[in-house]
């Protein structure tokens, strides 16, 4: 009988044992979130504004008719974000309950959105009044102010406010007793839009020239004629290799870079294979050139006849090189021999790629023309340390040397 009884108690024991053990467990049901958004002024539905819950990151767009739903969230609080572009961002929180369906509207207040027509003004050599417009392409009233880094630079408004209209401002130039070289200058637009002030910069240029990269440069008038004052430096630096593809037709613009390090791109300009510096145009022996080429709008690549003229200009071909050469040993090694940059043309020794080797930097500048001389090849002039004179240069463009470049003003339009 003690045994039987033994048995009972092991029986009902393992019984309890496995209702316990499947005991169902807890299942913690999701809560879901639903809202709509609107415009605190007109009441009218916003569509694909961001809503985002902080907490975890998640985000959603509301529909064509405000509303947006986010589902299987854990049961917790969080912060419900919601922005969009010309309204100001509002941040409410909330606690999401298990199995249940919370709901949270936003009403967001339309703010100003401050829009500067561009992005600098280029004048030139010549110019001296300019104008940008400030606009509003958000909603409601947007105060402004602005302020220029230089008092030579006169604006017809410093304050002012736009709602729907544009405002335009009016930059004036005072050159009197300021220095002919390049300026580069900013006026500052200072935009109350919401709770922010919003800056923009409109960049000034002045006494230069801009290219495609926005690289701007110094600029120099020698006798009748206006130069580029240093080595162009536009384009995409490509590896020069012996045994490498060069510079291609292939609607970029190429350059080397002396001893393939684009730091000297910087200080020496860039060193251009003939036909990539035409791009790809035929030759130009005209008594004023015509081919734009790598530069700068308005400008082109200088024919033969128009560096004879700046040769000329420049004293003659003996002692003219000292007279187009920067000074000093910065760009140049010694002895840079009769150097006095009298015209203020700046060149320096940029060195050349020449059968397949970076040479000559600091020892001579060799620069492009567009004008082909039967039976000799591509006319070039050439400077060196050593000597004050002007070299003519010639070279065969299907041996591909890279050169420096220099650009001239197209005349005036008659």
């Amino acid at each position: 009988m003690k045994s039987l009884k033994n048995i009972w108690i092991l029986i009902i024991t393992v019984i309890g044992f496995s209702a316990y053990s499947c005991k169902t467990e807890e299942i913690i049901l999701h809560g879901d979130l639903s809202g709509k958004v609107i415009d605190a002024e007109t009441g009218q539905p916003i569509n694909t504004a961001m809503i985002t819950i902080s907490q975890i990151n998640d985000t959603t767009i509301s529909a064509s008719d405000g509303t947006y739903n986010i589902n299987n969230l854990i049961p917790g609080n969080y912060d419900i974000q919601v922005s969009k572009p010309s309204y100001e961002t509002d941040t409410k929180g909330i606690s999401v309950a298990s199995a249940k369906t919370e709901n949270i509207n936003f009403a967001l207040n339309g703010i100003p959105v401050p829009e500067i027509s561009v992005k600098y003004l280029d004048f030139g050599l010549d110019s001296v009044r300019k104008s940008f417009t400030i606009s509003n392409t958000g909603m409601g009233r947007m105060d402004y102010f602005i302020t220029g880094s230089q008092d030579w630079v006169h604006l017809s408004s410093t304050s002012g406010d736009v709602t729907n209209e544009t405002d335009t401002i009016f930059v004036s130039i005072d050159k009197n007793g300021l220095p002919g070289k390049k300026h580069l200058e900013s006026i500052k637009v200072y935009s109350l839009a919401g709770k922010t002030i919003k800056q923009d910069t409109v960049k000034v240029f002045l006494n230069g020239v801009m290219d495609i990269d926005h690289n701007y440069y110094n600029v120099v008038k020698i006798g009748n004629q206006t130069w580029m004052a240093e080595n162009l430096n536009v384009g995409k630096f490509i590896f020069a290799s012996y045994t490498g593809v060069g510079q291609t037709d292939n609607n970029i613009i190429e350059k080397y870079c002396y001893d393939n390090t684009i730091s000297n791109c910087s200080v020496y300009g860039g060193l251009y294979d003939w036909d990539e510096m035409m791009q790809y145009e035929p030759q130009d022996s005209g008594k004023t050139g015509t081919t734009k080429g790598v530069c700068p709008a308005g400008w082109h690549i200088p024919t033969q006849a128009e560096i004879f003229i700046l040769e000329d200009n420049a004293g003659g071909n003996l002692v003219g090189g000292g007279n187009l050469k920067e000074t000093g040993l910065t760009h140049w090694n010694d002895p840079n021999v009769g150097a006095t940059n009298l015209t203020g043309f700046t060149a320096i020794g940029g060195g050349i790629w020449f059968n397949g080797n970076f040479e000559s930097l600091g020892w001579e500048s060799i620069f492009h023309s567009s004008t082909f001389i039967s039976p000799y090849g591509i006319f070039g002039f050439q400077l060196g340390n050593e000597g004050s004179g002007i070299g003519t240069y010639f070279n065969s463009p299907n041996s591909h040397p890279g050169f420096s470049v220099r650009c001239v003003k197209d005349p005036p339009e008659k």
